[in-house]
């Protein structure tokens, strides 16, 4: 599928001419008087807490999350939260990051940023005071319908209260849940109607598009929508036939509430359209309707609806290119207040959207990267035999545009030795927790980019939908009289050329995107240290009386020695490797200092060293001040912590830290 503006869905406004006033008939609603079942439950209110990186590929409820909380803060997603960590949440993320001062700016959920988010509260997920239902509940803004500012039963003070969400501490509450009312409030009126998303879409067979929407506000009144009419023909005039027919080229047809479906409709069944007319270039107007809705807009509250139009699995030649008109009828949104009185949409035409259809189920390949990649980091490697099942690298493939079928997957690998057999002994490919492959790299592979290929997959992935793999390797003993050395490394990467990947017509697909793994270190001996600080601080400390600043950088983190005693220095600009950046970037300029200390004990052999025996894991907490005049926002990052197997050579080795090894930026008054 390939769409002419793929934020189709984003709260985007488009131009709407001749919005006439609303409209308004007096029949009275027939079921306003539906049935209630009222029972009493206790809710609450809770903030999400982020427990994971996420980068690009990433999908759950905490992505969603983290997607409504950057909206909130005024970081736009053109798409809205949904749940999906695209290249538009990485922007999003990336703006969040710079504005805050985080460093690098690189759009990646990590620890540092997760802890900033965590710390100025997270997403309130519960449903806003107010609400009785999760009808209508927007995951975008994280709220629906009208809030109140005044406390929720059960607080005792206005600590914690949010007045944008209605919600703050554990309360219990009486809950109404009801099918379609009643309906709250007296005479309503349709406010703020518009067009949102009204644009140019291209579906191959087997296909689907959001295609056009609306938002409106209710007000005066709970609004009850009970229809909505489209109108679609066939936009080029001298090509209608029986099979250019609406009926003969889609299937479904959905009218969703944000991503809700609140209703389907068999667009392949000719009696759900109705003649409407002629347009203008003289082709027969269709109009298709959705009624029975029944889904209710809270008074003062915002919805946007959108049309899903999904094609037949075969489209004719006859269709192939051929462009449909669709736009919203007049008077095509019926709503009934409180009072029984409906409401129209305007009677003007509305802005129309253009859907273009193909016979083609061309389908595509995207590769992302799996949000537990792992970051570079020591692996403990065995020395006297293979080290099995370590991961190098996860990864996320997505079906667009029609189902896929892969048969091959290709990898590309690099290492610190002369050949990749001598460091691994055999790679393999997970689906999930599912061994669908195991390949082994040639005696002769070079270190330079070597292609191996994961063969004969048949993997199926429906369109639309995502599914994880991950790649282990069995690694050869490490250290010793082993070809693989203490601290040999490798790294591996799922590029895009190599794919064998086709759609449900045999045809090659194009694949994009790729993965670009991390380092992984083998010791036999060694450090090993977390894969993030359990905590990394930034703070301004006031200098004298003159409202200078001096920084404050401080990592907690945990070390485990293995193999043998290590040993480190509690000189910290001797053991600590890394640097500071000023608006982003690395500057030399920012003198400071390093103060290193340890629950490890002092070496009996030197005092001025730490050591860590064995098997032990003990606390290390870093810091790095800086001096007071930088006038600037500053932040520090750790690159490395250096070690030895003796007190003489306590600086011998380095054992690499990743990227989740930096703080916020605070700003150094001068």
């Amino acid at each position: 599928m390939t769409t002419a503006n793929t934020q189709v869905i984003a709260r985007v406004a488009a131009a709407v001419a001749g919005l006439g006033l609303v409209a308004m008939s007096f029949a009275p609603l027939a079921n306003a008087q539906t049935t209630t079942t009222t029972s009493t439950t206790t809710t609450t209110a809770t903030a999400t807490t982020f427990a994971r990186n996420l980068t690009i590929g990433s999908t759950g409820a905490d992505v969603t999350a983290l997607q409504t909380w950057l909206i909130a803060k005024g970081f736009s997603i053109p798409a809205g939260a949904t749940g999906y960590f695209g290249a538009q949440t990485k922007a999003a993320l990336g703006a969040y990051q710079a504005s805050a001062g985080i460093t690098p700016a690189a759009g990646y959920f990590g620890p540092i940023t997760r802890a900033q988010v965590n710390a100025a509260g997270g997403v309130t997920t519960g449903l806003p005071a107010g609400c009785t239902s999760t009808s209508g509940y927007s995951s975008t803004t994280g709220m629906s319908c009208a809030v109140s500012t005044s406390l929720p039963a059960g607080c005792t003070s206005t600590v914690g209260f949010s007045p944008t969400t209605g919600v703050s501490c554990s309360t219990t509450t009486t809950t109404t849940t009801t099918t379609t009312g009643p309906l709250a409030g007296g005479e309503g009126s349709i406010d703020n109607f518009k067009i949102v998303g009204a644009t140019a879409s291209s579906l191959n067979a087997a296909d689907s598009d959001t295609v056009y929407g609306f938002e409106f506000k209710a007000s005066g009144s709970d609004l009850q929508v009970n229809r909505v009419d489209y109108d679609m023909y066939l936009s080029t005039a001298g090509t209608v036939s029986a099979s250019t027919r609406p009926w003969n080229v889609f299937a479904t047809a959905k009218l969703m509430r944000g991503t809700t479906v609140v209703a389907t409709i068999d667009a392949s069944d000719m009696s759900k359209y109705s003649q409407d007319g002629t347009a203008g270039n003289g082709n027969q107007v269709y109009r298709l309707r959705f009624d029975s809705i029944n889904d209710v807009v809270r008074n003062g509250t915002t919805a946007d609806y959108y049309l899903q139009l999904t094609t037949q699995n075969v489209i004719s030649s006859t269709n192939n290119n051929n462009v449909y008109t669709v736009t919203l009828a007049p008077q095509g949104l019926r709503t009934t207040d409180a009072k029984g009185i409906n409401q129209y949409s305007s009677s003007a035409t509305q802005s129309s959207a253009t859907v273009s259809v193909s016979t083609s189920a061309s389908g595509s390949l995207t590769i992302s990267t799996g949000s537990d990649n792992p970051q570079t980091t020591t692996v403990q490697a065995n020395s006297n035999s293979q080290t099995s099942d370590v991961t190098l690298t996860t990864f996320t493939l997505q079906a667009k545009d029609g189902d896929v079928t892969i048969y091959t997957i290709p990898v590309a690998a690099t290492s610190s030795l002369n050949t990749l057999s001598d460091m691994v002994r055999s790679v393999k490919l997970y689906q999930g927790s599912t061994l669908i492959d195991t390949e082994s790299y040639a005696a002769t592979a070079s270190t330079s980019s070597v292609a191996l290929k994961f063969k004969n997959l048949n993997i199926k992935i429906p369109a639309g939908s995502s599914q994880t793999f991950s790649v282990k390797a069995d690694v050869n003993s490490v250290g010793g009289q082993s070809t693989v050395v203490e601290g040999a490394t490798i790294t591996l990467s799922i590029p895009n050329a190599g794919f064998e990947a086709v759609n449900t017509g045999g045809n090659n697909v194009s694949v994009t995107g790729s993965v670009t793994g991390n380092a992984i270190t083998f010791r036999s001996i060694g450090l090993a240290v977390d894969s993030a600080p359990s905590s990394a601080t930034a703070t301004a400390t006031a200098v004298g009386t003159s409202g200078t600043q001096q920084g404050n950088f401080t990592y907690v983190f945990n070390a485990t020695a293995f193999g043998q005693d290590i040993f480190f220095s509690k000189n910290g600009t001797a053991t600590v490797l890394g640097a500071l950046y000023s608006n982003g970037v690395s500057t030399s300029s920012v003198a400071s200092s390093t103060a290193i200390t340890s629950t490890a004990d002092t070496s009996s052999g030197n005092a001025n060293n730490y050591v860590i025996h064995t098997g032990q894991t003990k606390q290390i907490t870093v810091t790095v001040t800086v001096p007071a005049g930088t006038n600037a926002p500053i932040n520090s990052v750790l690159t490395g912590l250096k070690y030895g197997l003796t007190d003489a050579t306590a600086s011998a080795s380095t054992t690499v830290l990743n990227n989740n090894y930096q703080t916020p930026s605070v700003y150094l008054h001068s």
